[in-house]
């Protein structure tokens, strides 16, 4: 008969480990080393995750700072290196704060380019409600639906639009659009 013991008998499930003294020495063993063992696991993950945040750290300082400023200083925006080749690309990345939403909507508007503002009408009907799902807003209005409506620029519509009135030398705060303009170093191995 072996002898067994309830090592998460406790509330907080936590034990001691004197508790495992009626448990046969041999699992006892094998359990403390699989409990070594997860813990060296986390602890290489933790170091991992904290190394490649660094190397994320370091290409983004190279690629966006020191090969661009190197280039630009060098009147270059080509170079191939030990079978690389090295270009300076345009990044743009956007996402309008949610506080200046209204106001970027607004300066689109006033400016003529609020084609890139989508305007959702979502509506939920119950069972047996088919028939009036294709009635128009002022329909479901007048029957006493109360439609939800959302307005939004997709992510990449938006990125799109802030690149090309940078590209085109236009005047755009770019704050109240949550955008962020820069060029980066883009390597790619040459292919011949």
């Amino acid at each position: 008969m072996s002898s067994e013991v309830d090592i998460f008998d406790d509330q907080d499930k936590s034990f001691d480990a004197s508790t495992l003294e009626g448990v046969q020495a041999e699992n006892g063993k094998q359990l403390s080393g699989l409990v070594r063992q997860l813990n060296n696991i986390q602890q290489q993950i933790e170091d991992a995750e904290q190394h490649l945040k660094a190397l994320k750290q370091d290409k983004q300082r190279i690629s966006f700072e020191q090969i661009p400023m190197l280039m630009d200083e060098m009147g270059i925006e080509r170079i191939d290196v030990d079978g690389l080749i090295v270009k300076l690309k345009p990044f743009v990345t956007a996402s309008i704060p949610a506080d200046r939403k209204q106001e970027a909507f607004n300066w689109l508007r006033e400016h003529g380019l609020d084609d890139i503002i989508k305007n959702d009408i979502i509506v939920s009907f119950g069972r047996g409600q088919d028939n009036q799902a294709g009635d128009v807003m002022y329909d479901l209005e007048q029957k006493g639906f109360h439609p939800e409506q959302k307005t939004h620029i997709h992510s990449m519509t938006l990125k799109a639009f802030i690149r090309e009135q940078v590209e085109k030398g236009k005047s755009i705060d770019l704050d109240m659009f949550g955008a962020f303009v820069a060029r980066t170093a883009e390597v790619k191995r040459n292919s011949k």
